[in-house]
């Protein structure tokens, strides 16, 4: 068992739990191109499919990749034609398809580029790759790891403050930490063309409330388009594969 296998099937495995009921289909809903009804869909990294589980519901057919047993369980029963595999390696598929996504994976690989030179590889002509990113270091971030030296993102709070406790420099799961122009210049090397692009702002999931008002205040929806590398935690981005 591979390194990569092992800690997505111990330390990671009820964390992608909470992943589930923390993604629903509305993370990408806005996001997704203007469907016939007749795409192919590809989530590549998709836990228990809490995002894409829905494009089942509407008649899709949606393929996942996952490395979790348990998740790769969890997909069968709802659906999914089902991939096990280690994303860090060649994915050797043999079909294509007409949208692929992978949403907050590309943090957690040694080689997030590769992922992606696969996903393309994997991707129709004509079709899309879909990919979400969390985004660092926005200023709550900055100003986090100023006085406490942690690189360890507020946004893990969502695991609950005792998954978080757990969390150290040597079990983290984001490897890889981008900023906005990182994202696109894979793309571009990738002759990736940029259909779609959407900021998510920073947030914060402490206690103080004098600290959420600030944050609110500084970075929303409506300023974080002044400056993403400073007030965006996240990122969405949709190319056109020619």
């Amino acid at each position: 068992m591979s390194s990569f296998e092992e800690y997505y099937n111990s330390f990671y495995k009820e964390l992608s739990k909470l992943d589930e009921a923390g993604n629903k289909f509305s993370k990408i809903e806005d996001f997704l191109p203007t469907l016939k009804g007749y795409e192919k869909f590809l989530d590549i990294g998709c836990g228990h499919g809490g995002v894409s589980e829905e494009l089942i519901k509407r008649g899709y057919s949606v393929s996942g990749i996952e490395i979790n047993k348990d998740a790769v369980k969890s997909l069968e029963k709802k659906g999914f034609e089902v991939y096990q595999k280690d994303i860090s390696k060649p994915l050797e598929l043999d079909k294509k398809f007409d949208i692929v996504m992978i949403l907050d994976v590309l943090e957690h690989l040694f080689d997030p580029y590769f992922l992606l030179k696969e996903a393309k590889e994997v991707t129709k002509r004509g079709g899309y790759i879909i990919v979400t990113v969390p985004l660092y270091f926005d200023i709550v971030d900055r100003f986090k790891i100023l006085f406490t030296g942690s690189v360890i993102s507020m946004d893990n709070l969502c695991y609950g403050e005792e998954n978080y406790g757990k969390f150290r420099s040597y079990n983290y799961d984001h490897i890889r930490f981008f900023r906005p122009n990182e994202v696109m210049e894979m793309g571009e090397n990738l002759g990736l063309e940029i259909d779609k692009i959407e900021y998510g702002a920073t947030g914060y999931s402490g206690n103080s409330k004098l600290l959420k008002l600030l944050v609110r205040l500084i970075a929303n929806r409506y300023t974080v388009n002044l400056n993403p590398n400073l007030l965006a935690h996240s990122m969405k981005i949709r190319w056109r594969v020619n």
